[in-house]
């Protein structure tokens, strides 16, 4: 039987698993709930200002009137939980882990030695698996086989709001850049895949593939059926538009037609 809603309710997906919370303090942030409330640990608490990318994770938002889903990486203590409703949220475990398989990104950046404490690694791979994501969907050429529709730039760009204080950013660019169509193979640094001597096709196939046909569902679809509500706590309400009712009230406004 399909999972409907509560009425007041705020419903979300984590690595897609659903949520249901009657009641939610609205100032909870997303980092407050996943490292409270569940067993994903991997976003983690740095400046808790979102400047420094430990807590990066994924959201998903659908679209239905476009039949689409959108996705954009987040600092995580700095979102609030109940901005999420109707949302999905994954986390590097979402995106691989030793039980189901690790993806290619956690695979390359542990190859290329791009990770030391680890701290930052989680938020690494999430900023890195939204431009990835975001790029494949683009009507960029097809890229060769094991490649993305990103470029060099834009695969360094990518983890650029996110710090470590361990490794120096040369193996994480490196690890992020072999997912590029246009890089340049033989400038990458020391890692773990090549032996000296490999051809530039013999690189290749020893990276941890990556196939961009092969869809990662980042939006379940029992999420579809869910609406937006109005949420109740115990000191401050929530209040979620479920229309473009206000968006048109707003824009009838005077100051909007300046």
């Amino acid at each position: 039987m399909e999972e409907r809603q509560k009425k007041g309710s705020l419903v979300f997906a984590v690595n897609g698993e659903r949520f249901e919370l009657p009641c939610v303090d609205p100032s909870t942030t997303l980092l407050h709930f996943l490292r409270s409330e569940t067993c994903f640990k991997s976003p983690k608490l740095g400046c808790g200002e979102g400047g420094c990318g430990a807590c990066v994770v994924l959201i998903s938002k659908y679209d239905p009137k476009l039949k689409t889903v959108e996705d954009f990486s987040v600092t995580s203590c700095l979102t609030l939980l109940c901005s999420l409703n109707g949302c999905s949220i994954t986390t590097s475990e979402g995106l691989g882990n030793t039980r189901d398989g690790f993806h290619s990104i956690h695979e390359r950046f542990a190859g290329f030695h791009a990770s030391q404490c680890g701290f930052c690694t989680p938020g690494m791979c999430m900023s890195f698996f939204s431009a990835l994501v975001n790029a494949d969907k683009g009507n960029k050429p097809d890229p060769p086989p094991g490649f993305s529709k990103l470029t060099s730039s834009e695969a360094e760009k990518a983890i650029a709001g996110n710090l470590c204080r361990c490794t120096g950013y040369r193996p994480i660019a490196d690890a992020c850049k072999t997912f590029a169509a246009d890089v340049d193979i033989e400038d990458l640094g020391f890692n773990s895949f090549w032996k000296k001597g490999d051809s530039k096709e013999m690189k290749v196939s020893k990276l941890p593939p990556y196939d961009p046909t092969k869809t990662f569902s980042t939006y379940p679809e029992f999420l579809k059926s869910e609406s937006a509500t109005n949420l109740d706590s115990s000191r401050y309400p929530w209040y979620s538009p479920v229309s473009t009712e206000l968006v048109e009230l707003q824009c009838d406004r005077k100051w909007c037609k300046l």
